[in-house]
């Protein structure tokens, strides 16, 4: 699975995350998650809390997410 699919996975349930909790759960290193989730941030696709190294799906994202896995179903 690739690392950003590891971590958005991890986001799916909408709630705020730590970057030193997907580091732990991914086992990637916390300079590569906040890497990514910056860049994903910097599209809109998360919510970033600097200040306190957090970060969640935006709703668009998650609402999307959301619909792709009930058409699968």
């Amino acid at each position: 699975m690739l690392a950003v699919d590891e971590i958005l996975e991890l986001l799916k349930n909408g709630e705020w995350h730590g970057l030193r909790e997907i580091a732990d759960k991914t086992q990637l290193r916390e300079f590569k998650v906040e890497l990514i989730t910056s860049f994903l941030a910097e599209y809109d696709f998360l919510e970033f809390n600097k200040k306190e190294k957090k970060i969640k799906l935006s709703p668009q994202l998650l609402l999307f997410l959301k619909k792709i896995e009930d058409i699968e179903r």
